[in-house]
């Protein structure tokens, strides 16, 4: 259990570093068999201690679920309809400002080879039945994914990995901004 909450701090640091995130957006969870990890409500990405880091049962409810994050409906759609085993949520500014677009076309190499086309999905309400499945639908075909105007969800085995996607979007669509103002 150390170890993964370890590994969430370490995430929301380099999230928060990047600019992926501002003091109080977004959001992180791994799913340990039929738990999961999940930041508190309003913490800080970039300086999680560990009681900002909750532990819930994916399956029924629990007592603090309304400390959890926001998101938390959302996390738990993805976690029992994929295969997923972390999420990560994040505001990066260049793709919710791209996110106007049905879907972004990532130009540069790395963009392309690991992303390859990213899907956008419709605004829904934040922390919404709708928007959780929405977002778990869409991590069925992806492992990334903008919500139009709000941000983006990146899932995958490891929190490592969801992440990677998420930064790797982000800097794609810096690129596609610059490329279009020229």
């Amino acid at each position: 259990m150390l170890y993964y909450k370890l590994k969430l701090i370490k995430i929301g640091e380099l999230l928060h570093k990047e600019g992926l995130v501002d003091a109080r957006a977004g959001n992180l969870s791994v799913r340990l068999g039929d738990k999961v990890i999940i930041t508190r409500t309003g913490s800080h990405l970039g300086c999680l201690s560990f009681e900002d880091l909750m532990e819930l049962p994916i399956y029924g409810e629990h007592i603090l679920r309304d400390r959890a994050s926001s998101e938390w409906i959302v996390h738990r759609k993805i976690y029992t309809q994929t295969p997923h085993r972390a999420v990560v949520h994040a505001h990066p500014v260049h793709a919710v400002f791209l996110s106007y677009l049905d879907a972004i076309e990532p130009k540069d190499s790395e963009g392309k080879a690991i992303l390859g086309i990213v899907e956008v999905i419709p605004e829904y309400p934040s922390g919404s039945l709708e928007l959780a499945k929405a977002v778990a639908e869409g991590l069925k075909r992806s492992k990334v994914l903008v919500v139009k105007d709000h941000g983006v969800f990146g899932a995958g085995k490891t929190l490592e990995e969801a992440y990677t996607y998420i930064s790797v979007l982000e800097r794609s669509c810096k690129l596609l901004a610059m490329y279009n103002k020229s």
